[in-house]
């Protein structure tokens, strides 16, 4: 295994910044039972880089403890779910468009069953909510981000390092 260097420990908290301060921007869409986590669109830098995962996850888990009116709990659940939705669209990528409907799969379920449990609503209106807003983040503004950004070969040479 290749060791960490400066430039990577560099470029995984410049992700993790971005993805705080993009739930910090649209925190009103971020939270609750419909949740268009804008921040959610950067899950697709695990294309270019295997090694954004930590980036992302770190920023989800600082995103969740600092600003999700669940805290804690959602900070570890949260975060869960993103670490099992990197690691199912970084083991199977093709086709883009069935990867990006794990981080919706993950959320939904796992934020779910936290919503669920903390407001008393049932999971069965919960789960496809939560879904819902992360699909609509990830297929509709994620899947032609990417396309867009793989073809900016600056980008990807910045990236793929």
């Amino acid at each position: 295994m290749k060791a960490l260097t400066l430039r990577d420990f560099i470029m995984q908290s410049m992700i993790a910044a971005l993805y705080v301060v993009l739930v910090y921007t649209f925190q009103f869409l971020s939270f609750e039972m419909v949740q268009f986590r804008i921040a959610e669109c950067l899950l697709i830098l695990v294309y270019f880089n295997k090694k954004h995962a930590v980036g992302l996850t770190f920023g989800t888990f600082l995103a969740n403890y600092f600003l999700s009116p669940y805290g804690l709990i959602d900070a570890v659940f949260g975060t869960s779910a993103t670490i099992l939705a990197l690691l199912l669209m970084i083991a199977i990528q093709k086709p883009k468009i069935v990867s990006l409907l794990f981080p919706a799969i993950t959320n939904g379920m796992i934020i779910g069953v936290l919503i669920a449990l903390t407001t008393g609503l049932p999971l069965y209106m919960t789960a496809p909510w939560v879904f819902g807003g992360e699909a609509v983040v990830t297929l509709f503004l994620g899947y032609p981000l990417y396309y867009l950004l793989e073809r900016n070969t600056d980008f990807k040479e910045l990236m793929e390092r």
